[in-house]
């Protein structure tokens, strides 16, 4: 947000992103301090903290208080409705939960529409849209209701080659694809698809398939330290492969 002061953006995100499983606790007296300072800060340090609280600590009710603060100061914040419909599903408001998770369903397609009307007008697509339509994707799939939102902004980023451009710390894009076509599959099940449905879980096997051969074959030229890099890879890829029956998969996502 563009009122934050940056060293109090940059504390916020050393606790969202470094401390938050390395140590909690210091990232919640840091993001409480960041929270202080009102204004985008408090949005933005207290979203990470209901983050923090549902994800690392499982407070439920400090993550829902943080969840509720930060929707009152910004309403209809994707992230806080999809964070407040994960802590209501899981204290059993289920009701709740669902109007909050068709909330967070509605405001992410409509960042993705303007990802798309962006650059059907020539302009740069903003920087993190990949997460933001597996975030859209995740939601929907976890509201559990069939789709409600324009399904020609899946076919747009597949279109796009949304995550090909995706390298190195940024993410990989066969995990990303993969992560989306497997979502994409679940979502059509739930609209009652069934046959579109294993086509877009079989373009995922087929993606991580894929990567798997292509990691193989770098393996015989790669140096000690690569050959462990691509183990890893190749494991990874192997253990989503044979979880993959359920469609909603995960390479790094503690919610698969």
């Amino acid at each position: 947000m563009r009122d934050v002061d940056p060293e109090i953006l940059a504390e916020i995100r050393r606790a969202a992103f470094e401390l938050r499983t390395s140590d909690p606790q210091a990232a919640v007296r840091i993001l409480r301090r960041a929270a202080a300072s009102g204004g985008g800060a408090e949005v933005l340090a207290r979203g990470a903290l209901g983050e923090i609280y549902l994800t690392e600590l499982g407070d439920l009710d400090g993550a829902e208080h943080e969840y509720r603060r930060v929707l009152a100061l910004a309403p209809g914040l994707a992230a806080a409705e999809l964070g407040l419909a994960r802590v209501l599903r899981e204290t059993g408001a289920t009701a709740e939960a669902r109007e909050h998770y068709r909330s967070a369903v509605t405001s992410l397609a409509n960042e993705v529409a303007s990802f798309r009307e962006r650059a059907g007008s020539g302009q740069a697509i903003p920087d993190g849209a990949e997460e933001v339509v597996l975030t859209l994707l995740e939601a929907a799939v976890e509201a559990g209701e069939k789709r409600s939102f324009d399904e020609s902004l899946l076919d747009w980023a597949v279109r796009e080659k949304l995550f090909d451009a995706l390298s190195g710390e940024e993410g990989d894009p066969a995990e990303y694809w993969f992560r989306f076509h497997s979502l994409r599959a679940r979502l059509l099940w739930l609209d009652e698809r069934r046959d579109d449905s294993a086509q877009a879980h079989a373009i995922a096997v087929a993606i991580l398939q894929q990567a798997i051969a292509a990691a193989e074959t770098r393996l015989a030229s790669a140096s000690p330290e690569e050959r462990e890099r691509l183990d890893e890879e190749i494991r990874g890829y192997r253990d989503a492969l044979a979880e993959s029956s359920g469609g909603l998969v995960s390479l790094r996502s503690p919610r698969a």
